[in-house]
């Protein structure tokens, strides 16, 4: 399958960790290792400096990897001093560049018809793909600007980049008005999101969008790998609709298979479901029949049902779930109540992660709960939450403390500075050395990765557990790196996330086949079979 990638930025940028992938080289070699066969791109100093000079540095960085790279320069108002008077003048240039598409990068002006329009009319006259993000949004303000913009410009092809889950409502329905919009899913990681939306809008408006050089292109690439749809519309969806966009504009040929031996990477491109062992150790669940979870969060077919036959599809064996509204509404005992009704439903594929609430329960409530959920239905894993606005230190948490070290079970914490941050799990994790202490989100930045590796290294029960939207690129690689191979956890977060990008992270990660076995199940699998329960009880 030919895979031609619609988003994606190289070049010095403001802010960036230092271990962030920025250089075309870089991009270059993590492309080769997604077997991606091209890549759209816009140069970072376009959007942080000047379009003009951007731009001209981005045509240098295209002549590296010719038939490989394409450029989208980053556009201006037309008639301002720092770019074109005129439409003829902007599309003279862009012909003679190669350029077939343009990023509209949020900054100081306006997308106000008085400012932008005739910017717009020329490109929708051309028949210039448009990248948009929403950066020039907020808010209400969401569906009312993109609304505004597609609805004067109805031929106008527009991409929204950058999206992600919590947009969609937005997004729904300006893909439902507006057959101009396209959408790349990077960001966009929804459950069951290209098989919906390929049946709601057609797969010809579906593109195949990385997010790189920042995030993981084999994250992108395996929610199409994975994808439930007929090989063609896969295909159309991969590369074929992008270069229908720029009229024919992209590479010709598939990128060559590598690694040969690696089993992750051979049942991804083929679309099989993973061989070896693979443990979710980190999934919520919404009652039986749940679509949805509050004014935004729609995921569908997210029931333990819906979630298990995704997880069927691309090979995930088990799945350590708690409810959704348990640790996020603070519904403890409702939540951990749905939870063991998907266990006796479906058996061993799920494990069980109960909540407790020191906030809504009394101390004897809370000694009951842990009875109950732990003693006699075998939940394994302890989760408390930001939400409950205590520091896991709190002396509430005390009693399950207690009963987790006793009993050699496994918490899994989401940080946030009133709950103690990195040192309080450090702290913990001396005053309760048997318990295996989680840090969730662990992937989700450099500086947050970077804190978590420090933190592991000085308490050997202390893991580092991978999902979160921005998929960071190589962040992977660096934890077993700072840690080592044991210590790192696959988890997806699904169903508000579908689980699919969140294992392509791992699958297509530059570490060893026997790396990559323990961090999608066998690490996780020790933590569980650790677990010393009461009588009863079941791991």
């Amino acid at each position: 399958m030919l895979y031609f990638d619609c988003n994606a930025r190289i070049g010095q940028r403001p802010q960036k960790h230092k271990r962030t992938r920025w250089s075309t080289a870089q991009w270059l070699e993590d492309l080769d290792l997604a077997e991606i066969a091209g890549s759209l791109v816009s140069h970072m100093v376009a959007h942080s400096y000047d379009p003009q000079y951007g731009n001209a540095r981005l045509g240098a960085e295209i002549k590296k990897a010719p038939g490989r790279l394409f450029p989208v320069w980053s556009v201006l108002p037309l008639g301002q001093p720092d770019w074109y008077g005129t439409g003829e003048e902007m599309l003279g240039a862009m012909e003679e560049a190669g350029v077939r598409a343009v990023r509209v990068v949020p900054g100081n002006y306006s997308l106000h018809e008085q400012v932008m329009g005739e910017t717009f009319a020329v490109l929708q006259e051309a028949q210039i793909l448009t990248l948009i993000d929403p950066g020039w949004v907020g808010g209400q303000e969401y569906f009312t600007v993109f609304h505004e913009l597609l609805r004067r410009y109805p031929r106008l092809a527009v991409l929204l980049t950058d999206a992600v889950w919590p947009h969609q409502r937005h997004v729904h329905r300006l893909m439902q008005v507006h057959p101009n919009l396209h959408l790349e899913f990077s960001g966009y990681q929804i459950n069951r999101g290209l098989e919906v939306y390929a049946a709601q809008f057609g797969d010809e408006r579906l593109l195949f969008g990385t997010g790189g050089t920042e995030k993981s292109p084999g994250a992108a690439r395996t929610f199409v790998d994975y994808a439930q749809l007929p090989e063609e519309s896969k295909q159309r969806i991969a590369g074929e609709n992008l270069r229908r966009l720029l009229g024919g504009q992209g590479p010709t040929q598939e990128a060559p298979a590598r690694r040969p031996g690696d089993v992750c990477v051979a049942d991804a491109r083929a679309g099989k479901p993973q061989s070896v062992f693979v443990f979710d150790a980190h999934a919520h669940v919404l009652h039986e029949g749940g679509q949805a979870a509050g004014g935004n969060y729609i995921m569908y077919q997210g029931d333990a049902e819906g979630m298990l036959a995704v997880n069927r599809w691309c090979g995930i064996d088990r799945i350590a779930m708690m409810s959704w509204h348990g640790p996020v509404c603070t519904d403890a005992e409702d939540g951990n109540e749905i939870v063991w009704r998907a266990g006796q439903r479906f058996g061993e594929e799920i494990l069980g992660a109960a909540v407790i609430d020191p906030t809504h329960m009394s101390r004897e409530a809370m000694e009951a709960e842990i009875k109950l959920r732990h003693g006699e239905q075998g939940f394994v894993g302890l989760k408390p939450y930001v939400r409950m606005n205590l520091s896991y230190e709190d002396e509430g948490f005390l009693p399950w403390w207690e009963f987790g070290n006793a009993h050699q079970l496994y918490a899994l914490l989401h940080l946030a500075p009133h709950t103690g941050g990195v040192p309080a799990v450090g702290r913990l994790a001396e005053r309760f050395p048997q318990m295996s202490w989680v840090i969730a989100h662990a992937g989700g930045s450099y500086d947050f990765a970077e804190e978590v590796a420090a933190c592991i290294r000085q308490h050997p029960n202390v893991y580092a557990e991978l999902t979160l939207t921005p998929v960071c690129n190589h962040i992977v690689e660096y934890l077993v790196e700072a840690t080592d191979d044991e210590h790192v956890l696959f988890g997806t977060d699904a169903p508000m996330r579908d689980p699919r990008p969140q294992l392509g992270w791992v699958v297509w990660a530059d570490l060893p086949l026997s790396s990559k076995k323990k961090i999608l199940g066998e690490n996780f699998r020790r933590i569980i079979e650790r677990a010393r329960l009461p009588r009863g009880g079941r791991g």
